[in-house]
């Protein structure tokens, strides 16, 4: 494999948050990386906030009775109006109407944490996608 294709896919990431850091709205369709509690410029005038994460899934080196998920909470905002919603693998997608029918995705997820592993940290991917 080419080392080409991750330094390219770092650079778009990196643009992309600069955009959303700048207040710019990313592309349509680009892949957003965030991180709890950051705030991004989607669209003109409209900021989405990774909220908080629940995450109760088995450590991939325990066995459990249960599975557990992993939850996502966001809120959308555009002027006065609030849009709280969650994504997971089991609910991907969410239509916004602050975006016009726009639906913001789940791209991607970290991967379940060990079981000594200390807490880290749970970046989240989404795009936002022309319904």
């Amino acid at each position: 494999m080419s080392l080409f294709r991750p330094r390219a896919l770092v650079l778009v990431a990196a643009l992309a948050l600069a955009a959303a850091h700048a207040g710019a709205a990313p592309l349509p369709g680009s892949t957003l990386s965030l991180a709890e509690r950051q705030s991004i410029t989607v669209a003109p005038g409209a900021i989405l906030t990774y909220d908080s994460v629940n995450d109760s899934r088995c450590p991939p080196d325990v066995q459990c009775l249960v599975a557990g998920k992993v939850v996502y909470s966001f809120t959308l905002k555009r002027g006065d109006t609030l849009e709280h919603f969650t994504l997971s693998p089991a609910e991907l997608a969410f239509t916004s109407a602050v975006l016009n029918g726009q639906r913001v995705t789940l791209a991607g997820s970290a991967p379940a944490p060990r079981a000594k592993q200390a807490a880290t940290a749970h970046p989240v991917s989404i795009k936002v996608v022309a319904p």
